[in-house]
């Protein structure tokens, strides 16, 4: 599988340049189906774009094709900002027909763009909660908190914070490590959510700014990937980092089971994933039974156990998840907030550079 140029993106930077469930949809017939995007075999081709675990895909892939012989899954990959690139530049057809897995931020600033096509599936409906955006453009798949992390070898729980507020106490100065907004897009995410709770709750970016300033004044070093603070935890060249609990998850998995974590009380980012149909495909009714696949509980479960992300619904069978799989602990979300996020991210994270970074020293 070719890989589209690009490295761990920079979704931004890409975006300055302009950059097993077995219900079937009523009213989409096999015929449909067999008369769009057939291939050699005349089984209607269905690509999809997506950089989950190869694993993932191929239980997707397989289970997909037990219910739907007449479909065949091809997966493609490519980073985001080359991926939302290839849309705006594509001709008909489009380059792919699903993109799945792809950041929250990603599949909103496409839906802005005129780059996908409408489909509600059954999942989002039955499990009653609520869209990313009103014309159902797309839907969120997997989510993951930002937690605060530390080495339990060298940090009680009792010391360990409970809440953003307690970062700011006087022995984590120069104690604490966070993703860089300009380098990193879950660290500009993060930055972005930060911002945009303070427009929810005191009507303007300041004292999301004034948040960020008081946390960079106890901030040692901001990293790029998220290997570099875990590593950093492990040396004990740090006492804290934030990071999305999936991240440290995986490193639990890996055997650096001296990693904790803290989901904040008060409530904390979530980082997306979504799927979504692209605008112009071919295979429409095929790329509809995709997504409702993917929503499904067996694709829910087995995400969860690959990716070490929650699906967003709640289709889990925690009958197949083993004890001990991860941390026990539960947390609320700061609301989705992916319109004025990604609408005014580029200025956020400049006047973030210019105005905070290093100034709290």
């Amino acid at each position: 599988m070719e890989r589209v140029p690009g490295g761990p993106v920079r979704l931004f930077e890409g975006l300055r340049e302009g950059v097993r469930s077995r219900i079937a949809l009523g009213g989409m017939g096999v015929g449909l189906l067999m008369a769009t995007s057939c291939g050699p075999d005349d089984r209607t081709q269905l690509v999809v774009r997506t950089t989950l675990p190869d694993d993932l895909r191929g239980f997707v892939e397989s289970s997909f094709e037990e219910i739907y012989p007449y479909i065949d899954v091809r997966f493609t990959e490519g980073e985001v900002a080359g991926s939302l690139h290839e849309l705006q530049l594509a001709a008909d057809p489009p380059p792919f027909d699903v993109w799945w897995g792809a950041p929250g931020v990603a599949l909103e600033r496409a839906a802005d763009a005129g780059l996908l096509a409408p489909h509600r599936p059954r999942w989002v409906r039955q499990a009653g909660v609520g869209e990313p955006n009103a014309e159902g453009l797309w839907q969120v798949t997997l989510v993951t908190p930002f937690v605060v992390a530390f080495n339990r070898e060298a940090m009680t729980l009792a010391r360990a914070p409970m809440d953003w507020l307690d970062l700011f106490h006087h022995r984590w100065v120069d104690q604490i490590y966070v993703l860089d907004p300009s380098h990193s897009d879950d660290g500009a995410y993060f930055l972005g959510t930060m911002v945009t709770e303070s427009i929810r709750n005191e009507g303007d970016e300041y004292v999301g700014f004034e948040w960020l300033g008081r946390l960079d004044s106890q901030v040692g070093r901001y990293v790029s990937e998220p290997a570099d603070a875990i590593r950093a935890l492990q040396r004990q060249e740090t006492q804290l980092t934030i990071l999305p609990r999936a991240e440290v998850e995986k490193a639990r998995a890996d055997g650096d089971d001296w990693l904790h974590y803290r989901i904040p009380e008060t409530g904390t980012p979530m980082l997306t994933l979504g799927v979504a149909m692209v605008r112009g495909t071919g295979a429409a009714a095929a790329a509809a039974r995709f997504i409702e696949h993917v929503g499904s509980l067996e694709v829910g479960t087995e995400a969860k156990l690959e990716t070490r992300w929650q699906p967003a619904h709640g289709n889990v069978d925690m009958t197949r998840i083993p004890g001990g799989f991860e941390i026990d602990q539960r947390g609320s979300a700061f609301p989705l907030a992916l319109d004025t996020i990604t609408g005014s991210m580029q200025r956020w994270v400049t006047r973030w550079s210019l105005e905070v970074r290093g100034r709290g020293k």
